[in-house]
């Protein structure tokens, strides 16, 4: 007896070193779900209230542990519940495979009970999406979704089992090889003449900037970006997603840069003449607007070819792992002259201090407490390798300019799709990757909403984390842009006071704090490290004031970046 095509699929999970797995069940899929059964103590299965919750947890887990995160979901809703997750997951890179259930083949097309063609949905927004047909083709489908989500540039696949296939009897199932070809994703060294171009260039260089994207920490290129940095003497400035990959306390980490970007940053990024790009796509949220960045001469390293060029001509294009480049450049640049990058570097340092001191004269004029020195306060009292997760919003984009990354890894953002709920599910996701690590989660009262019923999971798995509310009753982003770009016309952008926090937290068997001071937040904070607790804590901020600077508006470039009050600098190099 060869068992069902489930059985043998859910041994492959076990062989490929997959303990966790997220997900909802349901008709379709529960022939899967019952193939696991015999490995429930082997691995867990974490069933959320929604899909959507589901698939950014695989998408954090993916990110925390460097490998595939896996869910698995009902064909029809459940699938289609996945596809916002998985669209994430693509925008942000990031290792996932879903397994997904679907109506029987026989009723293919005949708009069969939760039926949905799952794989026309999901086509343009995953590396490999393959449904079975054949039960031959199962194992090698599933096997090759895992491979293709981890290799190369990082991404989420998708495997579509069709009812009667799974329940099918599992016959020569590894001797079926699907048509696929991995080679394209082996990358050659850089060619050494690209190298030695853009080291010239470097050299040549009188204020070189270094980018630096997410691809960055996938290659764990980090190290020699910091010592290039070093040799080279060359500021470096990141991406939303990039600001995972570096320490911010390196003296020449200066921060992400763009349109919620540090101030010192964008300076920098605005006024390089030589800008290394590595492991980005160049978004235009981080530079604001691509006619003044195509005047640099810029040397772009990507593991994927398709970003070469793609929003920014390049002098040199390098198609490569990050690390391997970095490590041939720092062999091929001998010598360097500082003097004209000393001044750059001292001119962003002072605005630096100009951009901290302007805080603190800003702070006086807020009713409560300030958003910036919340996340101070927070950092300052959870342990360094804290991992800290974000929604969206302008929570978010206060983390961004302020949360202070010490080790690379503990930064997780929704960036490129800008998912509101992201935050809860991705905790959670986070702490199954790393129980033994404090987790934080930023979010606000907008974001905080869409997806609280996942909290229920803290208690039901022992996932504890520290969730941190933003709450000025608004979609406050938006609002910010009413303000400003639509002469105060809000509309479809306030809360009322409903609902209560607190009850919501009492729900849930969570500690709640409603902190009035900064040494409320720390005590809170330190009471749910020591006791490994689980905790909500509603920041109450300014409805009005609540304005995240500096501000790059659309279409503006970054040295138009609208400063918080007091701070009269430019941001132009004279």
């Amino acid at each position: 007896m060869n068992g069902r095509v489930v059985d043998a699929i859910s041994s492959l999970l076990i062989e490929l070193g997959v303990h966790t797995l997220v997900g909802v069940i349901g008709g379709s899929i529960m022939p899967l779900y019952d193939a696991l059964y015999p490995y429930r103590d082997e691995m867990e299965i974490i069933m959320f209230k929604h899909e959507q919750g589901a698939a950014h947890a695989a998408d954090a887990y993916g990110r925390v542990a460097r490998k595939p995160g896996v869910m698995v979901a009902t064909s029809g809703p459940g699938a289609t519940n996945l596809v916002t997750g998985i669209a994430n997951a693509y925008m942000d890179s990031s290792p996932v495979m879903a397994l997904t259930g679907q109506v029987a083949t026989e009723v293919f097309g005949r708009d069969a009970f939760q039926e949905t063609d799952i794989f026309g949905v999901i086509a343009p927004i995953t590396k490999f999406v393959y449904q079975v047909k054949d039960p031959k083709e199962t194992i090698p489908a599933v096997a090759a979704a895992y491979k293709m989500a981890l290799i190369g540039r990082p991404g989420p696949t998708l495997v579509d089992l069709p009812r009667n296939i799974q329940v099918a009897e599992a016959k020569d199932q590894k001797r079926k090889i699907l048509p696929l070809n991995f080679r394209r994703y082996l990358l050659p060294d850089p060619k050494i003449e690209d190298i030695r171009k853009a080291a010239s260039l470097i050299v040549e260089a009188e204020r070189p900037v270094i980018l630096v994207g997410g691809g960055v920490y996938w290659s764990k290129a980090s190290d020699k970006v910091l010592k290039l940095a070093e040799y080279i003497l060359a500021p470096i400035v990141t991406t939303l997603p990039g600001k995972n990959s570096v320490p911010f306390n390196h003296p020449l980490v200066m921060g992400p840069a763009g349109m919620h970007g540090r101030a010192e940053a964008d300076a920098a990024l605005a006024n390089a003449d030589v800008v290394l790009a590595v492991g980005t796509r160049f978004s235009d949220r981080t530079v604001g607007r691509f006619d003044e960045m195509r005047e640099k001469k810029v040397i772009h390293i990507d593991i994927d070819a398709s970003e070469l060029g793609k929003n920014i001509p390049t002098e040199v294009a390098i198609r490569g792992d990050a690390k391997t480049a970095l490590e041939m450049l720092l062999n091929e640049i001998k010598t360097v002259e500082t003097k004209e990058r000393d001044k750059f570097l001292s001119w962003l340092r002072y605005i630096r201090e100009e951009f901290e001191r302007s805080l603190k004269e800003w702070e006086n004029s807020f009713k409560g407490l300030a958003p910036w020195r919340v996340l101070k306060t927070l950092r300052k009292f959870l342990p360094s390798n804290s991992i800290a997760v974000t929604g969206v919003g302008s929570h978010q984009m206060w983390s961004e300019i302020h949360w202070n990354v010490l080790f690379p890894g503990t930064f997780i953002t929704s960036a490129g799709l800008g998912t509101m709920g992201f935050g809860i599910p991705a905790a959670l996701g986070a702490k199954l990757a790393a129980r033994d690590r404090q987790v934080v989660c930023i979010d606000g009262d907008g974001s905080f909403q869409m997806t609280l019923n996942n909290l229920s999971l803290i208690r039901d798995y022992d996932l504890p984390f520290i969730e941190v509310i933003f709450d000025n009753r608004a979609l406050m982003l938006v609002k910010q842009w009413q303000i400003y770009l639509y002469e105060r016309r809000i509309i479809a952008t306030e809360f009322s006071n409903n609902p209560d926090f607190a009850k919501i937290s009492n729900a849930y068997n969570i500690e709640f704090s409603r902190p009035e001071s900064y040494e409320d937040i720390k005590k809170s904070v330190e009471w749910a490290v020591r006791n490994r607790e689980p905790l909500i804590l509603d920041i109450t901020l300014d409805n009005e004031k609540d304005i995240v600077l500096p501000w790059v508006q659309p279409g503006k470039w970054l040295t138009d970046a609208i400063l918080p009050p007091s701070m009269e600098i430019d941001l132009k190099w004279r």
